[in-house]
């Protein structure tokens, strides 16, 4: 027998939005940002980082909605769905009440419409293309039920579709992939304002909003007037702009400035713990010199997450060690000792790898390497997207022991792009997820390609075993101890440098109420938010 989740109807829906349609709205919500958090893009279906997805759910609602607070999978434009025993066969049963902000329509070919462009070549999606999975094909069942059939398990279908905005198929047609992120157009309690790269982006109350998720109190459209992205670039203003009433909200409190809202009335200070892998630099093994295990093996030993922890962000993160951070339910917990801070033991390996210091110099070069003239330098490359202090302190540890470092500090696109060409010896990635798949998404053979997030060539026969029986178990713990077992392989070899695992901390002035920490990643939500007088 099927599986099937359903959920009460909603009753009155229309009638409370007559009723608080034309509520008194209560306030413009800003929420201060870093600056080099700002998307290339703001359509999720085309930008794979996780700001253009959190903007995205203010515009747009998903099928599926995952509660901030119970962490459970609910109905949400879908009113409840089935799958197969096989997991092969998703229908979603759709809600009858909704139309896009330029008056489409929601409906079953909307759903296909938004998949079909998730999947196209030319949106040249990434992490959208990932998250939906091995889709075979998408049938219209009737007006508002639709059928997702897919060529292989896919664990993660009520997460991908909690991720994935709904967008207008009209709009997105009419402006291409290129425009459309200036011209966002979903069914959200937000509209897009405007977005002015380097400054803002601004988002002013849907008064035609009459749905939402479980996690909404009152029909109707939310209580705020706008809500606000506002860019900083500088991180003293950044820890202070509360204080200005320049903005309610801070996001990624530079942690310096944690104990200046400690136990202060005026303020409320939010730690966000975050499932995730970890910021940590992948490492391309298929050229010289990361290509030779016991140079991985020695970067390891010669950099302490403890070091970057306590230098960088005043010990107020936490150490990170393998491919998952410690608060994952997923963790592999032998990965804590697997590599303590040792650089005399990171000098050791690397002579013992031929790689010597000569004449006095501080830079190790190749003797009898093989691949390598005699004298090349042991110099790599690491790639960037921000985080600079932590990357210059990985500099500064590394050059300890020998290994000339040279970083380079890139956008986000360019990033992608350098991944996918191998143009690194390491690169930073983290990726967000609370289940198993996580490890398949970034470590599995199949998924190093365009649009995926296997970046470091590491091929081992024993873990592609283990990945394929990630991809096929179904059931959650199942599929956590498979992706332990994977953690230990990949800690053996070592293709990839923990470097720390970052918690959020958030601010907000006192007045701003119902503001809820999401399930996932730095993730708010304000349905029930409003700004007190």
């Amino acid at each position: 027998m099927p599986r099937r989740f359903t959920a009460a109807s909603a009753i009155l829906v229309m009638i409370g939005a007559l009723l608080l349609g034309n509520a008194k709205a209560q306030g413009d919500l800003v929420v201060a940002v870093r600056a080099d958090a700002e998307p290339a893009s703001l359509d999720y279906h085309v930008d794979p980082f996780f700001w253009s997805s959190l903007i995205n759910t203010f515009v747009a609602d998903t099928l599926v909605f995952l509660h901030p607070e119970t962490k459970q999978y609910e109905p949400f434009l879908a009113t409840g769905w089935e799958t197969t025993p096989d997991g092969l066969s998703w229908t979603f049963t759709l809600r009858d009440d909704v139309v896009f902000h330029d008056g489409t329509p929601f409906n079953a070919e909307a759903v296909k419409a938004n998949i079909e462009r998730v999947k196209a070549p030319e949106t040249a999606s990434t992490l959208a293309a990932d998250l939906i999975g091995p889709i075979a094909e998408v049938n219209v069942i009737d007006e508002f039920t639709v059928q997702v059939v897919y060529s292989s398990p896919h664990p993660v279908v009520a997460h991908a579709f909690a991720r994935i905005p709904m967008w207008s198929p009209t709009a997105f047609a009419q402006y291409g992939v290129g425009e459309f992120d200036r011209h966002l157009t979903g069914s959200g309690p937000f509209t897009l304002a405007e977005w002015v790269p380097n400054s803002h982006i601004r988002m002013v109350r849907n008064d035609a909003y009459a749905w939402g998720p479980s996690h909404k109190n009152e029909p109707g459209p939310v209580k705020l007037d706008s809500i606000t992205f506002r860019y900083v670039g500088e991180e003293t203003i950044l820890g202070t702009i509360v204080t200005t009433n320049e903005a309610n909200v801070v996001s990624e409190l530079p942690p310096q400035f944690v104990p200046d809202y400690l136990d202060n009335p005026a303020y409320q200070l939010v730690a966000d713990p975050v499932d995730n892998t970890g910021l940590q630099f992948m490492i391309n093994v298929t050229r010289a010199p990361l290509d030779n295990l016991a140079v991985r093996r020695a970067i390891r030993h010669a950099v302490s997450s403890q070091v970057i922890n306590d230098l960088a962000f005043d010990g107020l993160w936490r150490e990170l060690y393998g491919p998952l951070n410690t608060t994952h339910p997923c963790y592999w917990d032998g990965a804590n000792t697997a590599y303590p801070f040792d650089p005399e033991m990171a000098r050791s390996l690397l002579d013992e790898a031929g790689w010597v210091l000569q004449g006095g110099g501080n830079v190790r070069v190749a003797q009898g390497v093989e691949g390598v003239a005699d004298g090349t330098p042991l110099a790599i490359t690491i790639v960037i997207i921000g985080r600079e202090e932590m990357a210059e302190i990985v500099d500064a540890m590394l050059r300890q022991v020998g290994i000339d470092v040279t970083l380079e500090l890139v956008p986000g696109p360019v990033q992608l792009e350098r991944a996918q060409n191998k143009d690194f010896d390491m690169i930073m990635l983290r990726l967000r997820g609370n289940d198993g798949s996580l490890m398949s998404r970034v470590w599995k053979a199949a998924n190093d390609r365009p649009g995926g997030w296997a970046w470091t060539g590491f091929r081992n026969d024993e873990l592609e075993a283990v990945l394929d029986q990630l991809d096929n178990t179904l059931d959650f713990e199942g599929r956590c101890e498979l992706a332990r077992t994977a953690q230990q392989i990949i800690t053996e070899y070592t293709p990839h440098l923990p470097a720390v695992d970052q918690p959020t901390y958030w601010v907000l002035n006192a007045n701003v109420r119902d503001w809820t920490l999401g399930p996932e990643g730095n993730w708010f939500t304000v349905y029930n938010a409003y700004i007190e007088d």
